[in-house]
């Protein structure tokens, strides 16, 4: 039975008035609640018994539309930044707090472990503002209102590698390194390539260099006007995090680029998170 065909009677005859628009709405909750990485066109069709020619067809109404993107590699498809935008139009002036919250308890389950959204402060800090700790294991927290120091490695190397490149060989060095454990990178020529690095992937890398046995993915969020004023970071167990660092990298980089569309921000943000060539 299909999410269409569960659907109360009268509910069901109203929306069989519209059968594209009934199954365009199953797909796209029925996506809602998939893994980031989205779900392919067997699948869908499948679990909503929608026949291929004509799921394919709607997918590809939704693509266009800018309420899906398709991942090629993989074949899936999941929801886009359009749709938020559209969505967060909706609801006008409201605060948007909300939508955040479960854009972040989604990621943490999806990913398994906590996330924490930080918003860059005038002094470079970064003030935890919001958090989820769906994880099976809670192994790392901070309270609301924790701030984080300008050289927390994961968020300076985020709020520095999207800065322009002049700006980031102006703020490197005033950077007076500390060792906040024996991993931490001090070195100015290593830790500019890190920078570098974060960059081109799309997202950044501590290993156990803030709090020991802690390994921390962190992305940016940015503005209307393209630079970063947040960062959504997960950390985990090192072991964990380094097995499954492509996963947990991929629903990040996927919830930042719903998050920037919630804070409205500069329409190149969502490629800058991509990983460059």
């Amino acid at each position: 039975m299909s999410r269409i065909d569960d659907a109360p009677q009268g509910e069901a005859k109203a929306h069989d008035k519209v059968p594209a628009l009934t199954k365009a709405m199953a797909i796209v909750r029925y996506l809602n609640r998939a893994e980031p990485a989205g779900a392919s066109l067997h699948e869908i069709a499948g679990r909503l018994t929608i026949t291929k020619s004509h799921c394919f067809n709607i997918l590809k109404t939704l693509e266009r539309g800018g309420w899906l993107s398709y991942d090629a590699t993989r074949r899936t498809y999941a929801l886009a930044p359009g749709l938020l935008s559209d969505v967060s139009r909706l609801i006008g002036r409201q605060s948007p707090s909300a939508l955040i919250h479960e854009e972040l308890i989604r990621l943490s389950r999806a990913v398994g472990t906590p996330c924490v959204l930080t918003r860059v402060e005038r002094d470079g800090s970064f003030v935890a503002v919001d958090k989820a700790e769906e994880a099976s294991e809670l192994i790392y927290s901070v309270p609301i209102g924790y701030r984080f120091p300008p050289d927390a490695p994961a968020q300076m190397r985020v709020r520095l590698a999207w800065l322009p490149e002049d700006s980031r060989k102006r703020e490197l060095a005033k950077w007076r390194p500390r060792a906040y454990t024996k991993t931490t990178i001090i070195r100015k020529k290593v830790a500019w390539a890190e920078i570098e690095t974060t960059r081109k992937r799309g997202y950044a890398i501590s290993r156990a260099e803030f709090s020991p046995g802690v390994m921390t993915l962190a992305v940016p969020i940015f503005d209307s006007l393209g630079e970063v004023q947040m960062v959504l970071q997960c950390p985990g167990l090192i072991d964990k995090v380094k097995l499954d660092e492509g996963r947990i990298a991929a629903g990040l980089v996927k919830a930042a680029e719903r998050l920037n569309a919630i804070f409205g921000a500069s329409p190149d943000s969502a490629h800058r998170l991509t990983p460059s060539a």
